[in-house]
């Protein structure tokens, strides 16, 4: 069964990676770095550290997750752009939605700089390339060669081309057409398991687009509503525990030098693109440390206030869920996610569900 959800790939500057983090809050039940061995999230009392504000009847907003026909539509669009198949333009010139091979020199004064050139098979309307370039090649004929005067955006994320006046001399080598495919019931019998006309396939979209709206407004209404908890709790963030905001800064510095590293950049380089620097960030990862740590303890406080357990037998199904969800072994799910670390999961589910539960939604 195909379903698609479209969406664009972006390169993450740390703020966004920072707000990402912070969505979801991790209980970790093991000895944090640093911490007396005596003491771990799991058997601290964190009632030595917060105090508990309201909690249950929270006022907030409900979301509207009502699916429409134009939803509908351009979510079948976004499967049949996918099975589109390229056909030579012929004679006319390009336009928005064709794909044209060209190559291209850019520079500045005369002088070509870094990455500006290069041979590319160009989506027009993408968004692949600086504003104005692709509307340059509008019109343009297989074979044809033409100079854009164009300018970097400000803020760029190469900073030495940000707000610089360039040149780009382009030249179209072909054009070609995306033809989508004809939504038919043999189309529909060819990508679904779970329809066999049109009409069927329509509904299934709608409720997979229901179901996929009121899972992500819920999860999102948790996180307020957590976050409006935490925030009602009282501490003073200059005793919280030490080794438990230690270990949550050491892994949020640790997960951004990941994702650096699979950028191929070093951190110095990836934090000024992103507009920081290393000072900065680990000033974000102290601060995130204590965030979380305050997080943390108002999660497990709830949690013992209201006698919240998770049973064996939870995280049985939840092996046995997870192991046939993904077609393997129970052992092989208890290797990769250990129990210690799912029972923070789903005390933390319990918690918000909790919370969520109690809430007194707006009319």
């Amino acid at each position: 069964m195909e379903y698609v959800v479209g969406g664009n790939m972006k390169l993450y500057n740390i703020k966004k990676l920072a707000v990402m983090m912070t969505l979801v809050v991790t209980l970790v039940m093991t000895v944090g770095c640093g911490a007396p061995k005596e003491e771990t999230l799991e058997t601290v009392d964190p009632f030595k550290y917060v105090t508990l504000g309201d909690y249950e009847g929270l006022r907030i907003d409900p979301v509207d997750t009502t699916v429409s026909d134009a939803d509908i539509d351009a979510n079948i669009e976004s499967l049949l752009s996918s099975r589109a198949t390229a056909k030579d333009a012929g004679d006319r010139t390009a336009r928005m939605g064709d794909i044209v091979n060209i190559d291209y020199i850019g520079t500045e004064n005369g002088v070509p700089f870094d990455g500006g050139t290069g041979n590319y098979d160009l989506e027009l309307g993408s968004g692949s390339f600086i504003p104005g370039f692709e509307e340059g090649v509008v019109g343009m004929s297989t074979g044809e060669t033409k100079t854009l005067d164009l300018t970097f955006p400000e803020d760029y994320h190469a900073k030495e081309l940000a707000g610089k006046a360039v040149q780009f001399e382009v030249t179209v080598n072909s054009i070609s057409e995306n033809v989508l495919p004809e939504l038919t019931d043999e189309f529909v019998q060819d990508v679904s398991d779970e329809a066999e006309t049109v009409e069927e396939y329509r509904e299934y979209v709608r409720q997979k687009l229901t179901e996929q709206r009121e899972s992500s407004a819920k999860a999102n209404i948790q996180a307020d509503l957590m976050k409006m908890a935490v925030d009602n709790a009282k501490c003073d963030e200059d005793k919280l525990p030490e080794w438990l905001i230690s270990q949550n800064s050491a892994e949020y510095k640790s997960s951004v030098e990941s994702f650096v590293s699979q950028t191929g950049m070093d951190l110095e380089t990836y934090l000024s693109q992103s507009g920081t620097d290393v000072d900065t960030f680990y000033k974000q990862a102290d601060d995130y440390g204590r965030e979380i740590a305050k997080s943390q303890l108002v999660v497990k406080a709830i949690a013992d206030q209201k006698g919240m357990k998770i049973t064996d037998k939870e995280l049985e199904d939840y092996y046995a869920d997870y192991a046939a969800e993904y077609r393997t072994d129970v052992d092989s799910v208890r290797k990769a996610i250990p129990e210690s670390e799912l029972k923070n999961y789903l005390l933390q589910q319990k918690v918000m569900d909790h919370i969520y539960n109690e809430a007194v939604f707006n009319r």
